[in-house]
């Protein structure tokens, strides 16, 4: 007999190890080890954004610190029963296909997480399920390696943009806000991606779901505790930056500028997360273990009696199988799908539209790279000259896919211009109705435009990523390849000329537009 925390003795488990268990391990060793050099691409794209991105540094640690959690159950598992699993099988076949969906829809994500979850299945169908619900947390915890989040980043922009205004206003300093754009009589400041809390959010969630773990043992206490990890950042990282820009104010810019507002807002979250983790150490609930619970029977040599290796060895072998027949299959649709390089077809004159020179719009370009040919033209039906820019995409990859968090009208931290406006709106084109986005961007010299832009994506016009990334998907099934287009108009936006702007740019969609798309089926070479 040994003792356990709370003073419950538990039976020591035998000394040996079963030949059965030994497999078992064997085998799944073998198959996480083949599985992480098949996906190698994949784990490497992780590994890739951990190295880069402050934000998901924190995936280093995830796998040691899965290794320690599992460690710590070790006296529990030596008495759990080991059997295979046709639910971890189905899980594992499950999971390689939404791996295939990432991979052909060009959603780092998606492959991402179906490969974390490839690797929990394959120990569910190898070490079976009573193994798996003892380690839910464990192997769960795997998922924080995937750098996910970043489409947080204009959602919570605009939340503490807006906490900021209603802030300032409340204490009685004058403020204009255009956008993420503020102005206040001190200077000028805008919202940008690192005022957004997705740091803060996502270390939190990470730190405080492993502290509910650890501290508490009721599901309902650690469900609150992860809550509070996410509502209390958000809150937190709302008063940082309405403090930090109400602290400059009043020091006439002094301090909480430049780098100080960034030191200050990290010393602050670490003050909150402390008092996060000192409040919730009042209602911890120390670990016990339940002597009543019945252990699986164990063998003289240490291993289950329940199953005998010879019947299950063949088993997790399938389920090994299931986790690396994708990329195989993969490489199949790709081969249908690949074409040879893109030609565009410009538009032609006609209904009135004349091509002008390129000087007669302003001199702007998308921040968008990856593509396979561009097409950048000018065209007038009277005095309102139109730009038209189109950004074609084939033989998608990692860095060269339409739709990334890269793409973008205007760059990361753009010096020269910032979006005043964004809406979506219903439009004619070539005489059927679809939506497109409507963004206005200005710059320093005052200078408006209004930009129309949308995806196509085999013959579909949408303005939502998601949706460009179901027609994708669909397309590469169906072996029609992957593709796609970022179609914009624009043109400059004159003071209360917004009328005019917008007319020009609907005429241009309702004569033109029938012919654009034209022009990008051809591409397709279909």
């Amino acid at each position: 007999m040994r003792q356990q925390a709370g003073g419950v003795a538990l039976a020591a488990p035998a000394a040996g190890v079963s030949r059965d268990t030994v497999i078992r391990l064997a085998v799944l060793v073998i198959g996480i080890v083949a599985l992480l050099g098949t996906y190698r691409d994949t784990l490497a794209a992780m590994v890739e954004i951990w190295d880069r991105s402050d934000t998901f540094a924190h995936g280093y640690l995830v796998a040691p610190i899965t290794g320690w959690l599992i460690w710590r159950e070790r006296a529990r598992l030596r008495g759990l029963p080991l059997t295979h699993s046709l639910l971890g099988m189905a899980a594992a076949a499950a999971a390689g296909f939404a791996w295939l969906l990432g991979e052909l829809a060009s959603v780092a994500s998606v492959s991402q997480f179906a490969l974390v979850g490839m690797i929990i299945a394959l120990v569910w169908a190898v070490m079976g399920t009573q193994v798996v619900r003892a380690l839910v947390f464990p192997l769960g915890f795997l998922f924080f390696l995937v750098p996910f989040g970043e489409f947080l980043f204009p959602t919570m922009m605009d939340r503490t943009t807006d906490f900021i205004i209603w802030g300032l206003r409340l204490s009685g300093v004058p403020i204009y806000a255009e956008g993420r754009s503020l102005v206040i009589p001190s200077g000028h400041w805008e919202v940008v991606e690192g005022c957004s809390g997705v740091r803060y959010l996502i270390a939190s969630v990470v730190v405080g779901s492993l502290y509910a773990y650890l501290t508490y043992r009721s599901l309902l206490r650690r469900l609150i505790f992860v809550a509070l990890s996410v509502v209390l950042p958000i809150i937190a990282n709302w008063l940082r930056a309405y403090g930090i820009v109400l602290l400059a104010h009043m020091s006439d810019n002094r301090i909480a500028a430049g780098l100080d507002h960034l030191i200050y807002g990290w010393v602050f979250f670490g003050v909150v997360m402390m008092l996060l983790f000192w409040a919730g150490a009042r209602w911890r609930e120390d670990e016990f273990y339940d002597a009543s619970v019945p252990r699986a029977a164990v063998t003289a040599d240490g291993g289950s009696a329940s199953r005998s290796s010879w019947f299950v060895a063949p088993l997790p072998v399938v389920a090994v199988a299931l986790v690396l027949l994708w990329p195989p299959l993969l490489g199949v649709l790709n081969a249908q799908g690949a074409r040879g390089a893109v030609s565009l077809a410009g538009l032609q004159s006609g209904a009135g539209w004349q091509r002008v020179a390129g000087d007669r719009v302003p001199d702007w370009k998308p921040h968008y790279s990856g593509m396979r040919d561009e097409l950048r033209e000018s065209w007038a039906n009277g005095n309102v000259p139109i730009g038209l820019y189109v950004a074609y995409y084939r033989n998608q990859g990692p860095g060269e896919e339409l739709v990334n968090s890269e793409n973008r009208l205007l760059k990361y931290k753009d010096r020269q211009w910032s979006v005043a406006a964004h809406r979506e709106l219903p439009v004619q084109v070539g005489g059927r109705e679809v939506n497109v986005l409507s963004t206005e961007i200005v710059n320093g010299a005052a200078t408006r435009l209004l930009i129309w832009h949308w995806y196509w994506i085999d013959g579909h016009w949408t303005t939502s990523e998601y949706a460009a990334k179901f027609y994708q998907t669909l397309a590469r099934l169906r072996g029609r390849g992957d593709d796609s287009a970022a179609v914009m108009i624009y043109t400059s936006l004159g003071e209360g000329a917004r009328t005019v702007a917008e007319t020009a740019l609907a005429s241009f969609l309702r004569d033109k537009g029938g012919e654009l798309g034209d022009s990008l089926a051809q591409a397709t070479g279909r």
